[in-house]
């Protein structure tokens, strides 16, 4: 089979795709991560800081956006993962379901205390989240803080996870051939194009 590009293009459009709600709001939360510059600093990876590099490499190495991490680390390192997931549709309303994004917060053992707080890490990375996302539409509607609790994961890392939660729209919007529509159940309207 030959896969072209325009089959690749195809599979990129899913980052700005506004159909698939999970996509959407973990490059939300990404563009927000790495916007926040007390946020990198606080994660400590000397050695991307010795290298001068961009916010964007520590995506995939810190700032995880999925809560697996590899069990045998060569080197010191902190990490943030979140995930996204979609519950609980209310009873007698399909048009919202409820959006809730964890963030766990992993921190090294030999790396726990912040030198420039002497704050425990993990619970300076846990404030600098709640202070980002709690009581924001970064998701599109207001987003709130409903779970902040340590963890216990092994003798290696002290870990945070955060929950926020926030009820959004349910698949309302459908794109077919680069057009975004609005959909339920039968009725399906055009949504209007901005004028940019």
């Amino acid at each position: 089979m030959i896969y072209t590009d325009e089959d690749k293009a195809y599979l990129r459009a899913f980052r700005n795709n506004v159909d698939y709600d999970g996509i959407k709001a973990k490059q939300q939360i990404k563009k927000a991560l790495l916007s926040n510059k007390h946020i990198i600093h606080v994660l400590n990876n000397n050695e991307l800081e010795e290298a001068d590099a961009e916010p964007d490499d520590y995506f995939g190495i810190n700032i995880i956006p999925y809560y697996m991490i590899s069990p045998t680390q060569s080197k010191v390192q902190n990490f943030l993962t979140f995930q996204v997931s979609y519950t609980s549709i209310p009873q007698y309303n399909k048009l919202t379901k409820y959006l809730q994004i964890i963030f766990i917060v992993l921190c090294e053992q030999q790396d726990i205390i912040d030198r420039d707080t002497s704050i425990p890490r993990h619970d300076l990375l846990g404030a600098l989240i709640q202070d980002q996302f709690n009581n924001t539409n970064i998701c599109g509607h207001k987003i709130t803080l409903v779970s902040d609790r340590e963890l216990v994961v092994d003798t290696s890392y002290a870990a945070r996870e955060l929950v926020f939660e926030q009820l959004t729209d349910n698949n309302l919007v459908r794109t077919r051939n680069g057009i975004s529509k609005l959909t339920n159940k039968d009725f399906y309207a055009k949504v209007p194009q901005s004028e940019d």
